[in-house]
């Protein structure tokens, strides 16, 4: 369970800042705030999974879980670079038969900006909104980068196991 107050906020009659959803009389959009939110209510009630972050990266703080959405069986790692330069991350999947992690089915979801101090607008609803895409899988690891100031998700097609993840910081952005 998560919560969040106030959770709504008329454009009209603002008095606290952040607020989740902003509305008017005929139009809404949710803030990053939402986003972030709406990520950890998508698996409330999963199991959290034996994991190990390992690396020089200070600017990384990540979690696995498994859950079910639609009767399929995920690994779901969710990591937040919250530095101002990209980070690699290898991810190693053990205790489970190589066989059994699928490419097809699994995904990343990326909420991040050009400029940390970006937000949605009625003009720009979803100028900070998830982008989500097929995630390409190596058959027993997986390397991604984490863009800065970036909150990701990845979707990993099959049931629980112990989650090894490496990383490194990278001048590189995206």
């Amino acid at each position: 369970m998560a919560s969040y107050a106030p959770l709504f906020v008329n454009t009209n009659d603002r008095r606290w800042n952040p607020d989740a959803i902003v509305f008017n009389s005929s139009h809404l959009y949710g803030t990053p705030s939402y986003w972030v939110q709406r990520f950890f209510a998508e698996s409330s009630g999963s199991t959290l999974l034996t994991s190990t972050l390992k690396g020089n990266s200070s600017s990384l703080v990540a979690s696995a879980i498994t859950w079910k959405n639609n009767e399929q069986d995920y690994i779901r790692i969710k990591a937040v670079n919250f530095g101002a330069t990209s980070v690699n991350m290898k991810v190693l999947v053990t205790g489970l038969d190589p066989n059994v992690m699928k490419v097809s089915g699994s995904k990343k979801t990326v909420l991040t900006s050009t400029n940390v101090m970006d937000e949605n607008s009625f003009t720009q609803p979803e100028k900070v909104a998830p982008h989500e895409s097929l995630l390409e899988m190596a058959e027993e690891d997986l390397t991604v980068i984490l863009p800065p100031h970036s909150f990701s998700s990845f979707d990993l097609l099959k049931e629980s196991a112990k989650i090894r993840m490496t990383v490194s910081d990278s001048s590189s952005t995206l």
